[in-house]
């Protein structure tokens, strides 16, 4: 075997080496990130600290346990999402009816996000639980403004529309008992 064959041979042995150690490293990657990802999906204090700095207070914690019992999957998220709104209990109240605060929920008639917004009726609805709580908050103050601070009449607006069932003023109803329910969990 010539010198050259040789040399060429040991090239492509360290060649190999290198690929079988990035290999390795890419799945040990893969094992640790599906690990945390996984262990943050049902830690709240875990997902938390990942998605929001400013630390929850005893109120806040108080919304994750009431979100948690409301069925909503990720209660951290959801709180972290409307934490420094005024219309924070109202938006989880809302949340809850609506999707139990899923951000990717679709609904039939083509509404989408946590609080199922209809993307021709106000816009594209953000991918992220934050700016949909963003846009749900500008929605519902719209609604506020245009019936004068009436909160049943503009959560059955933003149920039903400009002019809403009596279906709508049920669901604005449930949604006010549980701002109540909540306002006394968290006081």
């Amino acid at each position: 075997m010539s010198t050259s064959t040789v040399k060429r041979r040991n090239k492509d042995l360290q060649d190999a080496k290198v690929i079988l150690i990035l290999l390795v490293l890419v799945v040990a990657i893969a094992v640790v990130s599906s690990a945390v990802t996984t262990r943050a999906e049902h830690s709240p204090e875990i997902l938390r600290a990942v998605t929001h700095d400013d630390p929850f207070d005893a109120r806040d914690e108080q919304r994750v346990r009431f979100a948690a019992e409301h069925g909503v999957a990720n209660p951290a998220a959801l709180v972290a999402a409307v934490q420094h709104s005024h219309m924070a209990d109202l938006l989880i109240s809302v949340a809850i009816e609506e999707s139990r605060g899923d951000p990717v929920a679709v609904g039939l008639a083509g509404e989408k996000g946590a609080w199922q917004v209809i993307a021709s009726h106000w816009g594209s609805v953000p991918e992220d639980i934050h700016g949909q709580a963003t846009q749900a908050e500008r929605i519902i103050r719209s609604h506020l403004k245009s019936t004068k601070g009436d909160k049943k009449e503009a959560l059955a607006r933003y149920n039903g529309g400009e002019a809403p069932a009596g279906e709508s003023y049920r669901y604005a109803e449930r949604i006010l008992k549980r701002v109540h329910f909540l306002q006394v969990a968290t006081n």
